[in-house]
């Protein structure tokens, strides 16, 4: 028997049976409600898509899932979940349940200065021009 080859085989029956292990904690549920919705953020987006109401949702979480949260709390949830993809530019929010400010948020050419940019970029008014008054061209008449 060829030394090493005893060690790789106890290491890949180690490997195989924390793989499995870990597999399996995977499909327990989160113990934090954020992973929990997490888990479940694809069947949520549907129904929201598909017209559902942040009650009934609430609602089918409590009673399917044995998520208790109330209106308030989901829709932060769901918020953050939606900046979140958005960011990482998983998904691009749609429909009419997104947000206007998410889908800014999501375009690349976004600039959250860009009106303040513009108002300065605007010749400063001058009173006297509303009243005729004064020299507003520059000329000196005197």
């Amino acid at each position: 028997m060829v030394r090493g080859s005893r060690d790789s085989e106890t290491l890949l029956d180690w490997l195989t049976l924390a793989r499995a292990r870990f597999a399996r904690h995977r499909t327990e549920k989160p113990a934090p409600k954020a992973g929990q919705i997490r888990a479940l953020w694809p069947d949520i987006e549907a129904a929201l898509e598909g017209g559902q109401s942040m009650k009934s949702i609430r609602k089918w979480l409590e009673e399917d899932a044995g998520i208790t949260l109330g209106i308030t709390s989901l829709t932060s949830y769901i918020s953050r979940m939606r900046r979140r993809l958005a960011v990482k530019g998983d998904q691009t929010p749609r429909g009419p349940s997104s947000s206007v400010a998410t889908r800014a948020a999501a375009s690349p050419e976004h600039d959250p200065l860009a009106q303040a940019k513009q108002a300065l970029s605007q010749p400063k008014f001058d009173i006297r021009k509303l009243h005729n008054d004064g020299d507003p061209t520059g000329r000196n008449l005197i």
